[in-house]
């Protein structure tokens, strides 16, 4: 279980997972610069993100300024981090207009909103905002789970896995007191197939990142 924490270890710039990140990005990077050098400042909105998603990717783009929506806020304390910006803020209620933002960005954030309900909300405040978005989620079909770091843990049914959270610290699971807070948390986690990720950004290319022939992530683009 250790090495598999290491491979999915979000905080080590070379950890699997961060490579795993920087290679897909890498497919879309040039994409949004020649975007962004169309305009003075180029403005994104990164729903649930972090400075250190962005230093581990390698992004570099003078004129793009980073907008990081969390529920809490997120203090930066970099001092060479002058183009990044905090808002407190609900994904599911977005206080901002249409033409606020250049591009939303949002890397495995939508499967964690709670219910169906709340992830439609999600994708329908995404395209409200803006026009063009880049929104990525892990696939439900991968073998290891990316949030338990369990294999098939996504195919337990929620009554059984919130006896697991009950007695365990499941790495992005925290163990809970009583079955009612653990099956919370375990619902609060629902993975997509590509078709229903399709069904709520229909207007989008949906890019499939493999790993061994097996769907490891979707990405939702519109640029």
């Amino acid at each position: 279980m250790h090495f598999l924490t290491l491979l999915v270890n979000h905080n080590r710039q070379d950890s699997f997972v961060n490579r795993l990140r920087k290679k897909r990005f890498s497919l879309l990077e040039s994409r949004v610069k020649q975007l962004a050098a169309q305009k003075e400042v180029y403005n994104i909105l990164d729903i649930g993100g972090d400075i250190a998603y962005w230093k581990h990717v390698g992004w570099n783009c003078a004129n793009c300024h980073i907008h990081l929506l969390n529920l809490y806020e997120n203090r930066i304390e970099d001092k060479d981090a002058a183009n990044y910006h905090t808002i407190v803020g609900n994904a599911l209620e977005l206080p901002f207009q249409k033409g606020k933002f250049d591009l939303v960005f949002s890397n495995s954030v939508i499967e964690h909103v709670g219910s169906y309900e709340n992830q439609k909300k999600f994708a329908e405040e995404v395209t409200r905002v803006c026009d063009r978005y880049i929104i990525q989620t892990p696939s439900l079909w991968f073998p290891l789970e990316p949030h338990s770091v369990i294999p098939l843990f996504q195919f337990i049914p929620h009554r059984l896995r919130a006896l697991f959270i009950m007695t365990f610290n499941i790495n992005y699971f925290p163990k809970k007191s009583t079955y009612k807070e653990a099956l919370v948390v375990s619902r609060s986690t629902l993975m997509f197939t590509k078709k229903r990720f399709r069904q709520l950004f229909p207007d989008a290319e949906i890019q499939v990142e493999k790993l061994f022939g097996i769907p490891k992530s979707y990405t939702a683009i519109k640029l």
